[in-house]
């Protein structure tokens, strides 16, 4: 290089799009989720009548739309909670509480739905998360994930956790699928 001469600037880190990591294009049938720090803002409360979380109603809303679209949300948390269990029965989703291994309980759901790994997404935001972020097709990490999580992460919600993460990512995917046209059409907003 010339002396003087500008130094080209390194290229900024791109996030891949919300596309299979093998071709062809594959639809995604799971979407895994962690809860604390995820469905939630991570913050948990305690009273005489146990523990409280706060979820966001579009988060919830957009898990119904997945779950009534074929595409199977799970939730799978290393925490018990009463809260979150009233939760996700609310919403009708399959959920595991209070797990130490979230690799063996999706590989199990994985052989019950005969579905592989590349069909599936994992949204996380700390260190429990990274091994079953490394296994799936797409990887996504909230925004105030962990450092480490967001290096394993092919996507980085621009959304909190607890505030509209999850909407976020299901739109993506519901989008990957060609199906996202079926939720404007039924609130007609298309």
């Amino acid at each position: 290089m010339p002396r003087g001469a500008a130094r080209p600037r390194p290229r900024p880190r791109t996030r891949r799009p919300p596309a299979p990591r093998s071709a062809p294009r594959r639809r995604w049938r799971i979407v895994f989720l962690d809860l604390d720090g995820t469905l939630t803002d991570g913050m948990i409360t305690f009273d005489t009548q146990g523990d409280q979380r706060n979820f966001s109603i579009r988060d919830g809303l957009a898990l119904q739309w997945a779950r009534d679209l074929g595409v199977l949300p799970v939730v799978i948390s290393g925490r018990e909670s009463k809260a979150a269990e009233l939760r996700m029965r609310e919403l009708g989703l399959e959920f595991y509480l209070g797990v130490r291994d979230k690799v063996a309980i999706a590989t199990g759901i994985l052989e019950r739905e005969g579905a592989s790994w590349e069909e599936c997404v994992m949204v996380g935001d700390d260190l429990p998360d990274v091994p079953l972020l490394k296994r799936v097709g797409w990887a996504v990490a909230v925004s105030d994930a962990t450092a480490e999580v967001k290096a394993v992460a092919d996507y980085v919600t621009r959304a909190r956790p607890g505030y509209g993460a999850v909407r976020e990512v299901v739109e993506r995917v519901l989008r990957h699928n060609q199906l996202w046209h079926q939720v404007l059409e039924r609130y007609e907003a298309r």
